[in-house]
């Protein structure tokens, strides 16, 4: 028998078979069907019986706020957006106000039949079912843009099925209340997309430093990538597999209609990029203080957390903020690796404590440590005028003198730099070129416990040691206390606090919080106040701050330099503005010839120079220099830095570290300068026997001050 005869004799055998079983199999192709067709109709059926039975909308709610961290807005001292916190949110847009190419990304994206189906995408539901049933646990969700909406709005971010069941009834009932439009505006504004954005517009203002108003079709396949996984796939992290995936976003667009196949291209032509965000990072170091104040002042018993997005006004001043990230910047890159300084802080502050700029350090996204207000360092001199107020404050004047001699205090014998003897001095010429044995000395004649209470009182309060080398600056400190603490000194000797928010909105309006100024608080003396002033003027104006002067303005201030070149201070004051400079390491690693009046005193001369420009000139209040009887006073208009062994006054990186031999020349009676002539020291020192003349360290005052002016603009 052919092969053919064969086949044709079994089709017909089949087909005898099927005629004879046609009932069965008639009933039993029905059941198969129905189990595969009525789950199918189920889920087409889904969303009209969970419709049913779902939880109406509760519209009286602001849908745009619920279920997400609250939104800070912060505003600068003029008023003006400077940065974001918590929830950056952007302004709630309507689809109206946006390029239709940016809704038609996310669509392409997330739910190509967002129009057509009731909250459930069939199709996609069943597939992700599938998966989960093979897993044995839910790793697909199938979810639709409404979904998505309902997930964010209503649940947390656990995967159960418990909680899927919630999102599809949350889901329904969207979809009874608002129209496509509506959930779709919602979605929009609320889809978390990475760096703490939430909806569009706080993405594109985070991502690229516009409103979602203005991005391009580029800008918007790439935000449409960062639906999934936004911490992972965000643009900072790695631009060019960012630009690969908003291609794939373009071509997807063109398959859905969304865009043409020539606008795809040029997109790619031009891929998006992300703006820099080196000035608003900067910022975060003042914002994250500002955040954490504005937070105790709405609710200074921390027992209930704000649940409105809240708008806080600060005492930021962005140009001057700006200033002082570039000037440290560009001080410790372009001088600091050869003289091996890493880090640093700024604080500047007016007399009243508003705080206009704060630095933590030179990268806050390498680092988030505040080392402004959380860093505590040694101060070195910087520390001393404290000191020098408690003695005035027991009667002792700056303009009484005291003989340098070698000191011995239960073992401890403190020296200056090389071991100088200066001889018979004021104390203000002692503070001024910061002799450590007279300060070491005069800290023992008044009490050391009465120090640690004078500075207690300006503003310190970090722990401070209450032992003899404390005079010179051993206990730590931050850069914020002594910014707060020399305020203290600037205001007239008033108490001071450090404040940085003014205000605090709630964004339905309410005022939460409003500065008033506090009653004034003297903890010092006014003419105690301005015999100190007067004393750190005389630093400035003839010891080893006389570098960092401000041109036509007056300036008081101290140097700090510790053992060993650790950590390097710069802390002074005008009528108008206080700041404090600290530079080092974080691992307190010690660097190369690094005084408080090299890399900090340029740091602090150009964020003070910019802060006084277009400002008056006005005079510090000090007292008047009274004539010493029977002495030579110690003058110096070297700019020489004698408390660290005469480095010179801001000098450049090959000026630091003169070699000693030169730095412990006596003055040349034949050369004196411009300011000896004007104040009459040549005639005092004619008149004054050579043999109680002190010894001076000498340098050519232009070594002191060339240099400053050439870092005079390092913006």
């Amino acid at each position: 028998m052919r092969l053919d005869d064969i086949l044709l004799e079994n089709l017909r055998a089949f087909g005898a078979w099927l005629t004879r079983h046609r009932r069965p199999l008639l009933r039993w192709s029905g059941i198969a069907g129905a189990i595969v067709l009525l789950p199918v109709l189920a889920l087409y059926m889904l969303p009209v019986v969970l419709g049913w039975f779902a939880t109406p909308v509760d519209l009286s709610k602001d849908l745009y706020a619920i279920n997400r961290p609250i939104a800070f807005t912060f505003l600068d001292a003029s008023g003006k957006v400077v940065g974001h916190r918590g929830a950056i949110v952007g302004d709630r847009l309507k689809l109206k106000d946006m390029p239709a190419y940016l809704p038609g990304a996310f669509i392409a994206m997330e739910d190509r039949n967002f129009y057509s189906h009731n909250g459930i995408d069939p199709q996609g539901l069943l597939r992700a079912t599938i998966m989960n049933i093979r897993a044995g646990h839910i790793v697909a969700g199938g979810s639709t843009i409404t979904q998505q909406t309902a997930k964010i709005l209503y649940t947390q971010q656990e995967r159960t099925f418990g909680r899927a069941l919630s999102v599809l009834m949350h889901a329904a009932a969207l979809e009874k209340a608002l129209s496509k439009d509506e959930i779709l505006q919602l979605y929009l504004n609320r889809i978390y997309l990475g760096s703490g954005a939430y909806g569009v517009d706080g993405a594109a203002r985070v991502y690229f430093g516009k409103s979602a108003r203005e991005v391009t079709l580029s800008e918007a396949a790439m935000l449409a990538t960062l639906t999934r996984a936004p911490s992972v796939f965000t643009p900072r992290r790695d631009l060019p597999r960012a630009q690969e995936r908003a291609t794939i976003v373009l071509h997807t667009m063109v398959e859905t209609g969304a865009i043409t196949q020539a606008q795809a291209d040029d997109a790619i032509a031009h891929p998006a990029v992300v703006t820099d965000r080196v000035i608003a990072d900067a910022r975060n170091f003042f914002l994250d203080t500002a955040a954490d104040e504005a937070l105790k002042l709405v609710d200074p018993t921390g027992g209930a957390f704000p649940t409105a997005d809240l708008v806080v006004t600060t005492t930021l001043e962005p140009k001057l903020q700006e200033v002082a990230r570039k000037s440290l910047s560009k001080t410790l890159r372009t001088r600091g690796v050869k003289m091996h300084a890493s880090e640093g802080a700024v604080v500047l502050m007016k007399p009243d404590g508003a705080v206009s700029a704060l630095i933590g350090g030179t990268d806050y996204d390498a680092s988030v440590f505040n080392r402004a207000t959380q860093a505590r360092r040694q101060p070195g001199s910087s520390f001393k005028p404290f000191v020098y107020l408690a003695a005035i404050e027991n009667g002792i004047s700056p303009w009484d003198v005291r003989d340098d001699g070698p000191v011995d205090i239960d073992g401890w014998s403190p020296t200056n730099y090389g071991g100088r003897s200066y001889g018979t001095i004021t104390l203000a010429s002692a503070l001024a070129h910061s002799v450590n044995t007279i300060t070491a000395s005069l800290a023992q004649e008044v009490g050391v416990t009465t120090v640690v209470e004078a500075a207690q009182r300006c503003g310190i309060t970090s722990p401070l040691e209450a032992n003899a080398s404390l005079a010179l600056g051993t206990s730590e400190v931050t850069p914020i206390e002594m910014a707060t603490a020399y305020a203290t000194f600037a205001s007239g000797g008033l108490k001071i606090e450090p404040y940085f928010v003014t205000r605090v909105d709630a964004n339905d309006g309410r005022t939460l919080y409003k500065r008033k100024p506090p009653e004034p608080q003297r903890v010092i003396a006014s003419h105690v106040d301005r015999d100190l002033t007067a004393m750190l003027y005389g630093v400035m104006t003839e010891g080893t701050g006389i570098g960092a002067q401000i041109p036509g303005h007056e300036a008081a201030g101290k140097t700090g330099t510790t053992q060993d070149y650790h950590d390097a201070w710069f802390v002074g004051f005008t009528a108008d503005y206080v700041a404090a400079v600290w530079v080092g390491n974080d691992d307190s690693s010690p660097m190369k010839n690094v005084t408080g009046a090299t890399l900090p005193g340029t740091v602090w001369k150009t964020v003070m120079t910019a802060a006084e420009a277009n400002l008056p000139a006005k005079p510090l209040d000090k007292s008047a220099p009274q004539p010493v009887e029977g002495q030579g006073v110690f003058f110096s208009s070297s700019g020489v830095d004698t408390e660290t062994g005469g480095a010179t006054i801001v000098g450049n990186d090959d000026q630091t570290g003169q070699n000693s031999e030169a730095q412990t020349q006596r003055p040349r009676q034949g050369n004196n300068s411009f300011w000896d002539w004007l104040f009459g020291r040549e005639r005092q020192r004619r008149q004054t026997p050579s043999s109680q003349q002190p010894a001076v360290p000498q340098q050519d005052s232009q070594d002191g001050q060339g240099d400053q002016n050439s870092d005079n603009n390092n913006n």
